[in-house]
C-alpha cells in the first residue's frame, strides 16, 4: 500500500492536504506544526477513532484531543494505491460522540465503492495487520519506540514459527484457561469453594443434630442446679433486706442527733463571734481593718515625732529678755556718760523701750507656738486615750489581738455552719430511705447485690427454659439425619469430579506455558538476530548482539563485552536505536510483504547524533525500496542529508 494524498479536518489541520511520494518521504516542520497530528490522522483513517477510549492521567482520548479547533466535525480523506488499485478512503462524523465513524471506500476519482473494505477492517485489509500489530511495528513515534507485547503480535510470531495458524495466541488461551480455573476455584465464588462450603454446611447440620440432643440433656441439668441456687439466693436477699432496714433506721437517728449537736455548736460560735466583733468595735480603731489601723498609727507616731522635734527647736522663755537687757545696760551706760545731755538719755530710753516691746512680742509668739504644738500632741494622745506615745503601740497591739480573735471566731462560725449543712444533708439522706423505702436494686450494698443476684438468677432460669425449648424445636425441625448423609455423599462425589477438572486445567495451563516458551525460544532469536544486524548497522558495529526476554524487553551486548546491557542502562540515543532496530525487525517478520505496509516515524530520530542519523537514513532509504517510508521530523538535517537526491521526497510542512 502506498499513500498518495491525505486531506484532514483533524486537530490543528483545518482542511490541510499532504501529497506523498512512493519511496522515502522526509517531512520537516518545527514543533507544534502538526507532525504528530498527521501521524494520528493516518492511523485514524486506517483504523478509525476509538470512541470507547477514556481519559487517563495526563492524556486525553483521541476523540477529544483531535477535535478541530474551529469546531468543525472531525473528518478526512486518504488516497492510497493498493493491490486492488487506487482507492479513496473517507471518514466523517455524522453524530456527536461518534467521531469519524461514518466510512466509505471508493475507486479514486469515482463514486464506485470498493468491495471488501469497511470502516472496521480497512486498516487490516490494506496493511495486512490489525491495529495492535501496526502500532507495535510500522507506527513508530518517539514516545512509543519501545516494543511491547500484545495477543495479536503473539499470533503473528506464532504463525512465523508454526504452520501459519493465527487464530489463537498464548495470552488469550492462557487467559481462557485461567478463567476456567477461576470458575472452579476463585476465593469464595468458585464452584469448588462453593461446593466445599455446602459440604461443610451439611456436616455442620449433622453435627448440630447431635449437639442439639446433647444440649437438651445438659440444659435439664443446668435448670435443676439453677432452681436450687435460686432458692438460696432468695433467702439471702430477704435477710440482707431486713438488716438494711435496721441499719437505715439507726443511721437516721444518729444523723438527727449529729444535726442537733451541730446546731448548738453554730449558736455558740455565732455568740462568740458577736462578742469578739463588739470588742473590736469598742477599741479606738473602731471598724478599721488591721492594715488601715497600722497606717493610722504610723502617721500619728510620725506626727508626734515631728511635734516633739518642733518643741525642742523652740527658744527658751528667757531668750527674748536678752535684747532689752542689753538695751537697758546701754541706756544706763549712756546716762552715766551723757547725763548732762538729755537727748542722749532720751535716745537710750527709746532704744530700751523698743527692745522691751520687741522682746515681749517675741516671747508671746514662742509661747503661742509651744501651746499649739502641745495641743496637737495632746489631741493625738487623747485620740488613743494615751498619756505617752508608747501607749499608742500598746493600743494597736490590743486592737490586733482583738481583731485576730474576731477572725478566729468568724472561721469557727463558718466551720460550724458547714458542719451543720453536712449534718443536715446526711440527715436528709438517711431520712429518705426511712420515709420512702430502701433501694434494693441499685448501689453496692449487700441487699442490692443480693437482689440483683436473684433477678439475674431468675433471668438465667428463663433463658435456660427458652434455650431448652428452642433446642427441642431444633431437634424436631432438623429432619432425618440419613437424608443429610445421603446428600453429603453426593456432594463429595461432585467435589472429586471438580478437583479432577481443576488438576486437568492446571496441567493444560502448564503445558501451554511450556509450549509458549518453546515458541518464544524460536521466534525470539529470529527477531533478535535480525534486530542485532540492524542495530550493528545503526551504531557502526559498536553493538553486535541483542537478546529478548519473554516480555520483549531487550538487552544489547557491545562488541568485546562479556555480558549484555539492559536498555535502561544505554544512552537515550543508543536506546532509541535499539528499539528502532527491534521495530524494523518486527516489521520485516510480522508484516506481510505483499501488502508493503507503510513505515511511519514521528520524530523517532530526534536523539540520534549526526553520524548515526546518517546511517539510519541510509537504512530507511533502502527499506523504502520495498515499502513507503514517512519520516516526520523537526530537524532540517534529515532533509539536508538528501539534498539533491531526487529519489527522496522532501516536504516542508507549514508552521
Amino acid at each position: 500500500m502506498i499513500i498518495k494524498k491525505m486531506t484532514a479536518w483533524f486537530g490543528t489541520l483545518e482542511g490541510a492536504s499532504l501529497e506523498l511520494g512512493e519511496g522515502l518521504n522526509i517531512l520537516y516542520a518545527p514543533n507544534e506544526s502538526g507532525k504528530s497530528t498527521w501521524c494520528a490522522f493516518l492511523r485514524a483513517m486506517l483504523y478509525g477513532v476509538d470512541t470507547a477510549q477514556r481519559a487517563r492521567q495526563g492524556q486525553q482520548p483521541d476523540k477529544k484531543k483531535y477535535l478541530p479547533w474551529s469546531g468543525t466535525p472531525m473528518s478526512g480523506s486518504m488516497d492510497v494505491l493498493t493491490d486492488m488499485g487506487p482507492v479513496t478512503l473517507r471518514r466523517w462524523t455524522e453524530r456527536a460522540g461518534q467521531s469519524m465513524q461514518a466510512f466509505s471506500a471508493t475507486v479514486t476519482g469515482t463514486d464506485a465503492p470498493v468491495a471488501g473494505l469497511t470502516g472496521e477492517d480497512a486498516g487490516d485489509v490494506l496493511t495486512g495487520a490489525p491495529r495492535e500489530v501496526f502500532e507495535r511495528s510500522a507506527f513508530i513515534h518517539q514516545a512509543g519506540l519501545g516494543l511491547t507485547n500484545d495477543p495479536e503480535l503473539e499470533k503473528r510470531f506464532a504463525a512465523i514459527v508454526s504452520a501459519g495458524d493465527e487464530e489463537q495466541s498464548f495470552t488469550e488461551t492462557d487467559k481462557r484457561l485461567r478463567a476456567w480455573l477461576r470458575r472452579r476455584r476463585s476465593g469464595r465464588r468458585g464452584a469448588i469453594p462453593e461446593l466445599e462450603g455446602e459440604i461443610a454446611r451439611v456436616r455442620q447440620e449433622l453435627d448440630r443434630i447431635g449437639e442439639a440432643s446433647r444440649e437438651v440433656e445438659s440444659l435439664d441439668r443446668e435448670l435443676t442446679d439453677a432452681q436450687e441456687r435460686q432458692v438460696l439466693l432468695v433467702r439471702r436477699m430477704e435477710a440482707a433486706r431486713e438488716a438494711a432496714r435496721k441499719k437505715a433506721l439507726a443511721d437516721y437517728r444518729a444523723a438527727k442527733e449529729q444535726t442537733q449537736r451541730c446546731s448548738q455548736a453554730l449558736a455558740d460560735a455565732q455568740e462568740a463571734k458577736a462578742r469578739a466583733v463588739e470588742a473590736v468595735k469598742g477599741t479606738v480603731f473602731g471598724a478599721m481593718g488591721p492594715d488601715q489601723a497600722d497606717e493610722q498609727v504610723r502617721q500619728d507616731m510620725d506626727a508626734l515625732t515631728d511635734t516633739a522635734g518642733a518643741l525642742t527647736a523652740l527658744p527658751k522663755d528667757w531668750v527674748p529678755v536678752i535684747p532689752p537687757a542689753i538695751a537697758g545696760a546701754l541706756w544706763l551706760g549712756a546716762a552715766s556718760v551723757f547725763w548732762p545731755n538729755p537727748v542722749a538719755i532720751a535716745a537710750g530710753g527709746a532704744l530700751f523701750l523698743a527692745a522691751a516691746v520687741a522682746a515681749w512680742l517675741w516671747r508671746r509668739r514662742i509661747l503661742d507656738r509651744r501651746h499649739a504644738l502641745e495641743a496637737a500632741r495632746r489631741h493625738i494622745l487623747d485620740g488613743y486615750d494615751a498619756s505617752a506615745p508608747e501607749d499608742i503601740r500598746d493600743r494597736l497591739e490590743e486592737y490586733e489581738d482583738l481583731w485576730d480573735r474576731a477572725q478566729t471566731a468568724a472561721r469557727t462560725q463558718t466551720r460550724a455552719e458547714r458542719a451543720l449543712e453536712d449534718a443536715q444533708a446526711r440527715q436528709r439522706a438517711a431520712e429518705e430511705p426511712v420515709l420512702k423505702g430502701l433501694d434494693f436494686v441499685h448501689g453496692d450494698s449487700e441487699a442490692a447485690r443480693a437482689s440483683r443476684a436473684v433477678a439475674e438468677g431468675q433471668t438465667r432460669l428463663e433463658r435456660l427454659r427458652e434455650q431448652r425449648a428452642m433446642a427441642e424445636g431444633r431437634v424436631r425441625a432438623m429432619g432425618d439425619a440419613m437424608v443429610l448423609r445421603s446428600e453429603l455423599d453426593r456432594q463429595n462425589a461432585r467435589r472429586e469430579t471438580l478437583l479432577a477438572q481443576e488438576r486437568a486445567l492446571t496441567l493444560a495451563a502448564e503445558g501451554m506455558e511450556q509450549a509458549d516458551l518453546g515458541l518464544r525460544e524460536k521466534f525470539s532469536p529470529m527477531v533478535a538476530q535480525q534486530a542485532a544486524a540492524l542495530f550493528a548497522r545503526l551504531t557502526g558495529g559498536r553493538y553486535d548482539e541483542i537478546t529478548l526476554a519473554r516480555d520483549l524487553s531487550a538487552k544489547a551486548r557491545r562488541a568485546g563485552d562479556a555480558v549484555g546491557r539492559e536498555a535502561d542502562y544505554l544512552s537515550q540515543g543508543a536506546k532509541d536505536q535499539l528499539y528502532l532496530a527491534l521495530r524494523l525487525a518486527v516489521c520485516a517478520l510480522a508484516l506481510p510483504p505483499e501488502k508493503a505496509c507503510p513505515l511511519v516515524l514521528d520524530d523517532a530520530l530526534a536523539a540520534f547524533d549526526r553520524e548515526r542519523m546518517a546511517r539510519a537514513l541510509d537504512l530507511l532509504k533502502e527499506l523504502a525500496e520495498q515499502r513507503q517510508v514517512l519520516v516526520f521530523t523537526c530537524h532540517e538535517r534529515e532533509s539536508a542529508y538528501f539534498a539533491g537526491d531526487d529519489a527522496v521526497t522532501k516536504i516542508a510542512l507549514g508552521g
